[in-house]
């Protein structure tokens, strides 16, 4: 333009437009740098960015209690980490466990900080102060942690971790798989209420190409535990955004219209199960339960089961049919009469 700037600094959601935008027609600019901050870059987005603009992405993380800079990529020819926002540019970083004990490094922990750069209290706020300080050191609320060589990765507001029944869960850790799928442009993870676990794991999604929700929870699930696998995904045209252009994890759930993803489905009346694979599968749901199951259409969720059981109900099912089932394909059956469908289906594959 007329300015003609040599660096942008933007947030994550304006560099994927501006990458958007330049799809189709190369821009004419003078940038030597491009610098993402505010929230996590997708690695994906940041390496496209640099070979359509032909200049490096250097992420960063600053707040206003750091006078904003507080670690940094470095610029080229020193090393640059994608999915870190680099190394401390002037305040001391540290990461400490939940009682406030520094962990080794690779471990993820709280963000904290201290130096000359941070403030020493918040004006007339001494819940905030007695909840932010502690020993001298500012916690951020952040999550993440330091590598050997000090490059510093967050995993996200520690307000904003997925509590399912005890299971703590990131949700950069999430995103960051769904994002590496090739037709995902953009992925968001967020918690949604649950009756029985408190919260599930659900993720939006922007695409570049039509995917079936079966196969990225499958992608998740080859890389994550089964609990951290998303129990929804929902595609959508854009993800929504706050007033400052950043994700606000904590409203999606009812931005999106998602409520409790145990009741996911039609409830079915009740029937009993017929046929010699529904009458296995109830009588496996029965040992693994501890409960008689009578029902061919009651949810495995409902009747008391968990991962610990899924993973049980997983093993006793190969051992008695041999099929290849998988934690997601369970999961996206839960009745009994769905899962010996399921079964049915994968029997007739094998022939």
């Amino acid at each position: 333009g007329e300015c003609s700037p040599t660096w942008l600094t933007a947030v994550p959601s304006m560099l994927q437009t501006l990458l958007a935008s330049a799809e189709h027609e190369m821009p004419v600019h003078r940038l030597r740098v491009l610098r993402s901050c505010s929230s996590p870059l997708p690695p994906a987005v940041g390496a496209a960015l640099e070979q359509r603009f032909g200049v490096p992405v250097v992420e960063a993380y600053g707040m206003t209690e750091a006078a904003h800079q507080v670690a940094s990529n470095p610029l080229p020819p020193a090393v640059r980490k994608p999915g870190s926002v680099g190394l401390a540019t002037g305040p001391e970083v540290t990461v400490v466990d939940d009682d406030g004990v520094p962990v080794a490094p690779g471990t993820t922990g709280h963000v904290l900080l201290r130096g000359p750069s941070i403030i020493g209290a918040y004006l007339d706020n001494p819940a905030a102060n007695e909840a932010s300080f502690v020993d001298g050191w500012f916690r951020t609320g952040d999550l993440g942690r330091l590598d050997e060589e000090g490059y510093l990765f967050l995993a996200g507001r520690s307000k904003e971790l997925v509590n399912r029944a005890g299971e703590k869960i990131a949700p950069r850790e999430v995103e960051d798989v769904l994002s590496s799928h090739p037709a995902v442009a953009q992925a968001v993870v967020f918690a949604v209420p649950d009756r029985r676990l408190g919260e599930q794991v659900a993720a939006a999604v922007v695409l570049r190409e039509p995917v079936d929700e079966h196969e990225l929870r499958k992608h998740v699930a080859a890389s994550l535990a089964a609990f951290k696998v998303p129990r929804r995904i929902v595609a959508c045209d854009s993800i929504p955004l706050g007033p400052t252009g950043k994700v606000q994890r904590m409203v999606l759930a009812e931005k999106l219209g998602l409520a409790d993803l145990d009741d996911v489905g039609p409830v079915l009346p009740a029937r009993t199960p017929s046929g010699p694979v529904e009458d296995l599968v109830a009588s496996l749901w029965t040992q693994v339960l501890d409960r008689e199951v009578t029902d061919a259409n009651a949810r495995f969720m409902t009747l008391g089961g968990d991962s610990l059981r899924a993973v049980r109900l997983l093993a006793r099912l190969r051992d008695e049919l041999d099929v290849p089932l998988s934690l997601v394909e369970l999961s996206d059956a839960p009745t009994v009469a769905g899962q010996a469908e399921l079964i049915e289906r994968l029997l007739l594959d094998d022939r």
